[in-house]
Formats: C-alpha cells, sequence, structure tokens
C-alpha cells in the first residue's frame, strides 16, 4: 500500500538523508538518486523542483530573491530590446524596399552579402571585350580590381538591395536599345542611392553595366577618375553569378516574350 506523504513528512526525508550523507563523510547534497521512486515523486509533487525542496528543507541556502528577480527583469529588458531590434530592421527594409519601387524596380529584394555567390571564372567573358570596355574604363576589368579584391570588397559590408528592371528588347541585335535600358536602368539606381545615403544607408553601386558617369572615362588620356566615390561597376566585373542571385531573390532572369531583365545592387550596412 502506497504511503501518502505530507510537507512534514518529504521535509524529513531531505533532512534525515542529508545527516545521513554527513555522517558517511559525504558533503554534498540530498540527490534523487538517493531516494525511492515513490519518495522522490512525492518530494517533487509537494515541495517542487528539487532545488527548492532543498531550499524549504533548510539545507540548502535560499536563493537571493532580489538577485533572482534582477535576473529576471534584466533577461525582459534584453528580449524587448531585441524584438524592439527586429521591428525596426523590418520598418527600415520595408522603407528601403517601397524607395525602390517607387523609382520604377519591379524586382526588388534585401540579402546578406554572404549569400552572393562570386564565380572568378566570369572573369574571361570580361576579357573578351565585346563591350569595348577592357581596359578603358576605370570600373571595369583589369582596372576595377582582381576577382578576389572585388570579391572582398562585397563581403565588407553586411547587407545587398538587389535590384531588377525588364524591358521588350526583340532581339540582340537592338544594341541601341539595349544600351539606352541599361542607362535608365542605373539613373534610376542612381537617384535611389542618393535618396538611400541621405537617409544614412552609406554603401556603394553595383551596376547593370560599367560606370558612365563621365562620356569618356579619364583613364583613356591617362587621367584620374572625376568621381572616384561615385564610380560604379558592373555585375560582370564582381564576378558574381547573376543567376543564381536572381534565383534566390525569387526574380526572373531569363529572356524571353522579348523581355530582358537587367540586374544591379547597392552594397551597404
Amino acid at each position: 500500500m502506497n504511503k501518502k506523504y505530507y510537507k512534514k513528512d518529504c521535509i524529513l526525508l531531505l533532512k534525515n538523508k542529508y545527516i545521513e550523507l554527513q555522517l558517511q563523510g559525504l558533503t554534498r547534497y540530498p540527490q534523487r538518486s538517493d531516494f525511492e521512486s515513490q519518495e522522490i515523486v512525492a518530494i517533487k509533487a509537494i515541495l517542487g523542483p528539487w532545488p527548492r525542496a532543498l531550499e524549504l528543507a533548510g539545507i540548502k541556502p535560499p536563493r537571493d530573491e532580489e538577485r533572482l528577480q534582477k535576473n529576471r527583469e534584466k533577461r525582459i529588458r534584453a528580449k524587448r530590446a531585441r524584438t524592439a531590434a527586429r521591428k525596426a530592421l523590418e520598418k527600415e527594409r520595408k522603407s528601403i524596399i517601397k524607395a525602390a519601387h517607387d523609382e520604377g524596380f519591379g524586382g526588388v529584394a534585401i540579402i546578406d552579402t554572404d549569400k552572393i555567390v562570386f564565380d572568378a571564372s566570369f572573369r574571361p567573358y570580361c576579357e573578351e571585350n565585346l563591350c569595348g570596355q577592357y581596359s578603358a574604363n576605370y570600373s571595369c576589368p583589369p582596372d576595377c580590381g582582381t576577382p578576389e579584391e572585388m570579391k572582398q570588397r562585397v563581403l565588407s559590408h553586411k547587407k545587398a538591395l538587389v535590384l531588377s528592371t525588364e524591358w521588350e528588347i526583340e532581339d540582340f541585335s537592338q544594341t541601341d536599345r539595349i544600351k539606352e535600358a541599361k542607362a535608365q536602368h542605373n539613373a534610376a539606381m542612381l537617384r535611389l542611392i542618393e535618396k538611400l545615403k541621405a537617409d544614412g544607408y552609406d554603401g556603394f553601386m553595383v551596376g547593370a553595366s560599367g560606370c558612365s558617369l563621365c562620356k569618356t572615362c579619364k583613364l583613356i588620356g591617362g587621367e584620374p577618375c572625376e568621381h572616384p566615390n561615385m564610380i560604379y561597376s558592373c555585375m560582370a566585373a564582381y564576378c558574381i553569378w547573376v543567376k543564381k542571385l536572381a534565383e534566390d531573390c525569387n526574380m526572373n532572369y531569363d529572356y524571353k516574350d522579348n523581355i530582358l531583365p537587367f540586374f544591379g545592387m547597392y552594397i551597404f550596412d
């Protein structure tokens, strides 16, 4: 027949066991393993968690309630601060995305820069010089930097605002139309970045094409860049795997139904 335990019985069990342990030369507190299962159930049911039971039995010094309360309040403040920080970040994210949409960007996403995939094997495509800017523009290879240097420049910041626009292009022979579309894409990026910098989001631009701030790059005449703080390189110069980036941002990458997408980024903290 199971014995019915009361509070005084549980306290006595703990005290007697503590005395027994001391007589054996042991300095530890009574543990669950020192009791029968029925006794353990009774102690926990009546006196609460084991540390609390030892305190009620006068075996373990009582906890500093004031210190515990301060710790509880500290944890609550920390949790509230984390929640407030998350809300602030979400508010900032929505504000940035709205500003991008207002400038006409259909695809907008903010990702961590360490999620961007780089592939140095893309650099030879720039060396083919199909755009005519290789060794003719400070923003293009080889003058912009090595693939690793370009990669580290991006990774030195935390966030990337990925932007895309889509343009109706009948075929790739429409070079003037493509050039104009890229120019409009970059112009919209420059307007957006001006607003973001005014709001304190310092960073740099990665364009849909190389820098065209000057009609003819000063590199041709061996002169220094006129806009060292505004110059921007294209996605290809950074050896960014744009297709993977588009997929990760749920954006269309493929040329289909005469619609050609262009991509750019604003790298910031």
